[in-house]
């Protein structure tokens, strides 16, 4: 690994970038992230985890003219985003860290809108709103916030596992590097490692600010399809991370958003799982089968037992007809 740049001392915030592949993308990414509007000195770290495309090429030129902000890290051979991140956090020196994905976009003021944000309300999070684009149409993520506000205590994770208005995404937070730059990806998991990670830092935060300005813009792919994390077994991270992020969970209300995600999680599995074919389906549907009995997401002691609302409960019917439909398909 190899290293371009120069240190500041006096760095409020480092932006984690890792890079992969992302020729088409990656100028405008670090066109908008060395041109925000915010006045306190920050550093942008790229990872680039041995590109076989122009990527690096890019990354070093930037690298170059923009020697200031900068600091780039070579990869000689190609290690996964949850190894290139924890690179990255191991360089890390400013008050503040946030990532921010090669092929996505901040927003001029992105930037100075959550360092405000955290260090107004001596937080140890903030976490603003992200836009879903692609070539044709830009919408709100789902997690969108309407009202801004300060969360503390227990409700910091609880309100992650809600999955209402923040979600385990890298994009869009940014959080204090005393306090969690020593938590790191768990590598080898090829989804949802993202919340695995936020559910420890959430878990450890005291505050949380959640405001209701645009602050991430997530391009979206089409080579993104419902069924490739099918056909790879991708969809078992997926589930194991989310069983996994449950030991972060130590109070009564956050054991039940848990619950709570645990079925959200598996319903959309299962109403993916309706699009694809036979021989890709039998197994995920085994495995559906196997988490709900171990997790015990049945009816009557979702009622009785975690005491999950009507949204939850109409999640479980859906969790059942998909479940239903696929067993259907398969016969």
């Amino acid at each position: 690994m190899t290293e371009a740049g120069r240190i500041n001392n006096e760095l409020m915030v480092s932006i984690i970038v890792p890079v992969f592949n992302v020729v088409s993308y990656i100028k405008e990414s670090l066109h908008s992230l060395t041109n925000q509007e915010f006045t306190e000195a920050y550093e942008i770290i790229l990872v680039d985890d041995a590109s076989t495309d122009a990527s690096l090429k890019v990354c070093r030129q930037f690298a170059v003219d923009h020697a200031d902000k900068i600091r780039l890290l070579e990869n000689q051979t190609n290690t996964g985003v949850s190894i290139a991140r924890n690179l990255g956090l191991e360089q890390a020196r400013g008050r503040y860290l946030m990532f921010v994905d090669a092929d996505d976009i901040l927003p001029p003021r992105a930037l100075a809108s959550l360092f405000d944000a955290v260090e107004k309300n001596n937080a140890d999070i903030a976490k603003g709103n992200l836009v879903l684009f692609d070539s044709n149409s830009r919408r709100p993520a789902p997690d969108h916030i309407r009202a801004g506000k300060v969360i503390s205590g227990e409700d910091v994770l609880t309100t992650l596992f809600a999955h209402s208005e923040v979600r385990g995404h890298a994009g869009g937070k940014i959080f204090r590097r005393d306090k969690f730059g020593q938590v790191r990806f768990t590598t080898g998991v090829r989804m949802t490692e993202d919340l695995l990670y936020f559910s420890e830092i959430f878990a450890a935060a005291e505050s949380l600010v959640l405001l209701e300005t645009e602050v991430y813009e997530y391009r979206k792919h089409p080579a993104g399809s419902t069924g490739s994390k099918y056909e790879t077994g991708s969809y078992i991270d997926w589930l194991g991370a989310v069983e996994k992020c449950g030991e972060f969970a130590s109070t009564a209300r956050q054991k039940r958003a848990h619950k709570d995600l645990l079925l959200r999680s598996m319903t959309q599995i299962a109403r993916e799982c309706r699009k694809i074919s036979g021989a890709s389906a039998m197994p995920v549907l085994d495995l559906m089968e196997k988490k709900r009995r171990q997790w015990n997401l049945r009816f009557f002691p979702l009622v009785a037992r975690d005491r999950l609302g009507l949204r939850s409960l109409s999640r479980y019917i859906k969790l059942r007809l998909a479940l239903k439909q696929v067993r259907n398909n398969l016969s």
